[in-house]
């Protein structure tokens, strides 16, 4: 009896021993993962939350779950990320605005840029200066100078008051010197068809949901705000670079956040997952059909990155004056 005694002590010394280690730690991931798109189904936040759940699904084995929770311009749904256990099985596709939204929002329950984890990127879309076809102005100068003559009359609209639209039109104002017109919509579309209708002039907007008009020819992109001309889908429409404004640049990042105090070794290897995301073919051609431009950084230098841009979209965001609550 008293070796039976010492043989089972010793087997749940084991056992203690084998839990313990990391040998006997379940692999990640051991479950399914949610991802959380603080917005509607259909946008590229959207778009790129179910990319993202394709690949990571399919090299992780596990099932990945997107979850839309819209409201307050994404911090409904970053909030819900942010108070998730830092455990790796609850992620945010997030973008741009959803990380600088303590610049914008005066009364946030969390703070973004404290409470979120950078994972990894999936790709930007760099921003357009669009205005109806009937504004009689070619060119960004043309256009500068139109708006120049007419202070006051120019009427830009946006998806909101505080959206990163009305932050970019805005900035163009100031670093231009003109006095334009906010007129805020409930989203991006009643904008763009209020422009179409000759409603509005202008919009600082993406691409993705003025490409059809652009193609048609009821409205006319006049200079894309960043350094380098995007070959894949506007090669003729000069950067705020060569059109004489260089400091009228503005790209819009997406990518996936975690709850701040996640494992390092989960977050590199989720964004193992979506950097290899980012280096396949096919799936870098839907990131590209959807007016994105492939990112791929490593989790430490995409973290290095949205500390470093933050102070710029603080100073752009007093200067315009926008508020979102």
């Amino acid at each position: 009896m008293a070796g039976r005694r010492a043989l089972l002590r010793l087997c749940a010394v084991a056992v203690l021993a084998l839990a313990a280690s990391p040998c006997g730690a379940q692999p990640y991931p051991s479950r399914p993962i949610k991802i959380i798109a603080p917005s509607s189904p259909g946008g590229i936040t959207d778009f790129a939350a179910r990319l993202a759940a394709d690949y990571i699904g399919a090299r992780s084995g596990q099932v990945v779950v997107v979850e839309n929770r819209a409201g307050a311009g994404g911090a409904v749904g970053m909030e819900a990320v942010a108070k998730a256990p830092p455990d790796g099985y609850t992620l945010g596709s997030a973008n741009t605005g959803d990380l600088i939204g303590g610049f914008l929002h005066t009364h946030l329950a969390f703070d973004p840029l404290k409470e979120l984890l950078p994972v990894g990127l999936i790709g930007d879309a760099p921003q357009l200066l669009v205005v109806n076809a009937q504004v009689p102005a070619k060119t960004f100068q043309d256009f500068l100078a139109y708006a120049r003559a007419n202070p006051g009359k120019i009427a830009y609209g946006s998806a909101g008051t505080g959206s990163l639209m009305q932050i970019g039109a805005e900035q163009l104002a100031r670093l231009a010197g003109l006095q334009l017109v906010h007129v805020p919509y409930r989203g991006a579309i009643p904008g763009i068809t209020d422009m179409i209708a000759g409603r509005i002039q202008m919009m600082h907007i993406s691409l993705n949901p003025t490409i059809a008009q652009i193609r048609a020819g009821t409205l006319r992109p006049l200079v894309v705000t960043d350094r380098e001309r995007w070959t894949e889908h506007l090669p003729d429409v000069p950067t705020s670079v060569e059109a004489g404004l260089p400091e009228y640049q503005m790209a819009i990042w997406f990518g996936l956040v975690a709850p701040r105090g996640t494992p390092k070794p989960i977050v590199d290897q989720l964004n193992g997952y979506l950097r290899g995301m980012v280096a396949d073919a096919q799936m870098r051609k839907r990131i590209v059909d959807a007016y994105l431009r492939p990112m791929s950084k490593t989790a430490d230098e995409f973290a290095a990155f949205v500390v470093q841009d933050a102070p710029r979209w603080e100073k752009i965001i007093k200067a315009s004056g926008a508020v979102a609550d």
